[in-house]
């Protein structure tokens, strides 16, 4: 789906699973290890045991259910999350855990094995040149007001060259490394339907790929959560 950084037609479900991170390591925090978002979750969903029949709730509820488990003030917790706009993405969950999130040139191990094995996600140069790249070099999304949308690049052009070679994933990883010692631009050679451009990007930042870091001195909760899910 093209321009989803603009629309984010499906931000709530990662936000959301922020938001309840943020809750569980809250709640850990809280009580000292001795509860989790796991009781609110078998207090709050098994009201009326095996029963199939649909059971509504209002936010009240869900803050006497939070507040059962663990006293807080839940209500402003989940209003400020909830309802309120923010710029950045949650990441209060992380601190709580344990970890920071931290960007470096390391790609993910998914990611490494190349566009051929991830074909939904293709590569992604999201938080560097601001695009991803299917198979065969097809621009899969570009960042809504980022880098290559400001030079002009769309979803579907096609990048057949970087700096005078033909296009490959690792040719333009090898550019995006070069650039940060070097003051010129990356040169892509694009394909726009039945037209083919030269479009020039300024970036010297390197590659940027998000990971989590762990912070020394803070209880490890986010592995305890994730060793509940192995």
């Amino acid at each position: 789906m093209s321009w989803v950084s603009w629309q984010r037609p499906e931000d709530y479900y990662t936000e959301g699973l922020l938001v309840w991170l943020d809750a569980d390591t809250k709640i850990r925090e809280l009580s000292d290890g001795k509860k989790s978002l796991d009781d609110f979750a078998k207090l709050f969903f098994s009201v009326n045991g095996s029963s199939f029949v649909t059971d509504t709730y209002t936010f009240e509820d869900l803050v006497a259910a939070l507040n059962q488990v663990q006293p807080f003030d839940w209500t402003a917790f989940l209003r400020e999350r909830v309802y309120e706009l923010h710029p950045e993405v949650p990441e209060n969950g992380f601190a709580q855990g344990g970890y920071k999130l931290v960007y470096n040139d390391t790609a993910p191990a998914g990611e490494r094995r190349g566009a051929a094995e991830n074909p939904r996600f293709g590569t992604s140069f999201a938080d560097s040149l601001g695009f991803s790249v299917m198979a065969e070099g097809n621009l899969g999304s570009v960042s809504w007001d980022g880098l290559a949308f400001k030079a002009g690049l769309v979803p579907g052009m096609q990048l057949l060259a970087v700096n005078g070679q033909v296009y490959s994933a690792d040719k333009l990883r090898e550019a995006i490394r070069k650039a940060e010692k070097d003051t010129g631009p990356i040169t892509l050679l694009v394909k726009d339907r039945d037209q083919i451009k030269s479009v020039a990007l300024d970036y010297h930042g390197g590659l940027r790929y998000p990971h989590l870091e762990r912070v020394d001195g803070m209880p490890a909760r986010l592995d305890d959560i994730l060793k509940a899910v192995e």
